[in-house]
């Protein structure tokens, strides 16, 4: 028992596949712009990071790992070139279609892990349908939105903003590939809460947050900032990025588990 590349398969090797409990992975990330010092690969990068260090600890589990899907609903980030992405009616179908060939081929779970924030509301909605038209049980592993940005509780705080290319990211590309991340410092580039755009824009505000306020404001990238940066690299280092995804391996794996051994009971 271990996690197995679906495409590494024959035709063959899915019928001795136990198709009603192999958990079904499938990872979201993107192809979209993260400021002046980042890949445009980030998202779809560090999902596979993630889930890199998370086979060897569920070999208990059998779980099959679809590839990577790298270009998403990105479309926010339109101005920067280098960003790739599909509008919400695209994906869905793109989803759905998958999702539906998954259970043709006799499966019965389906774990959707996202890294990208454009992605999470479409995907919560998705995960309903996938269950209603291919009768998929379905789970969402939103890695970013569990792991990054403020959340309501924080409204009326002054705090920093940190979704997209700031400490977190940039921290955890540097432990993980290094080679692809542009050298520090740095200091002049990104905006959050507490200076450039973000704090103009969201200055007095309690409730409007760009990302997990209680009041959500449609925005695309350039009302936040005008380099690509939400948040703040400046301090960002390869200790604190090993520690960052350490820690999310270890509580992805514990969801894992969990999704592993979840029925619904009458």
């Amino acid at each position: 028992m271990a996690i197995r590349m679906w495409n590494h398969l024959s035709t063959t090797d899915f019928l001795e596949v136990d198709r009603d409990k192999t958990l079904v992975l499938m990872p979201l990330g993107a192809t979209e712009q993260h400021g002046p010092h980042l890949p445009v690969g980030t998202d779809h990068l560090l999902v596979e990071e993630v889930l890199r260090r998370i086979k060897p600890r569920l070999d208990d589990i059998e779980a099959l790992l679809l590839p990577t899907l790298w270009c998403t609903k990105s479309n926010e980030h339109v101005a920067f070139p280098g960003s790739l992405y599909l509008q919400a009616e695209t994906m869905m179908a793109m989803v759905h279609d998958i999702t539906a060939a998954i259970s043709r081929s006799g499966f019965k779970r389906l774990v959707i892990m996202n890294w990208h924030g454009g992605n999470s509301d479409l995907l919560s909605a998705l995960t309903r349908d996938i269950r209603q038209r291919s009768q998929l049980l379905t789970f969402l592993i939103d890695i970013v939105y569990i792991f990054m940005g403020p959340t309501s509780e924080q409204a009326g705080v002054a705090q920093g903003v940190d979704i997209h290319a700031g400490r977190y990211e940039t921290g955890m590309m540097l432990a993980a590939y290094p080679n692809l991340v542009k050298p520090g410092p740095y200091q002049d580039i990104g905006s959050d809460l507490k200076r450039g755009r973000l704090a103009d824009s969201f200055a007095g505000c309690r409730y409007v947050l760009p990302e997990g306020g209680p009041v959500r404001v449609g925005w695309e990238t350039t009302d936040l900032t005008s380099d690509g940066v939400i948040g703040n690299p400046a301090g960002s280092n390869a200790a604190e990025g090993e520690q960052n995804l350490e820690e999310m391996v270890e509580r992805v794996e514990a969801m894992l588990r969990e999704i592993a051994t979840f029925e619904f009971r009458s």
